[in-house]
């Protein structure tokens, strides 16, 4: 019950400053919580007794990814200056 009014309260903030800075804020929190929203209504709900053991490697992989793939974009539109 906490935890549903933290995040109805973090979610109030999160409107509140998309509505003071601009349409493009309003827009990425309306996408953001569509889509964690999806997310969570298809995933299931996971049993922590027992952890795959990729799991607390994932965030670091997703990071090196994402950076690998920028890093990858900034040298292929960096070559023409």
């Amino acid at each position: 019950m906490l935890a549903f009014v933290a995040g109805c309260l973090l979610l109030i903030a999160l409107i509140v400053a998309a509505v003071r800075r601009g349409v493009d804020l309003i827009i990425g929190v309306a996408l953001g919580l569509g889509l964690a929203g999806t997310a969570a209504a298809i995933a299931p709900a996971i049993n922590l007794h027992k952890i795959p053991p990729w799991l607390p490697a994932l965030p670091f992989a997703c990071v090196a990814l994402t950076l690998f793939f920028f890093g990858g974009l900034a040298w292929w539109w960096g070559r023409d200056r």
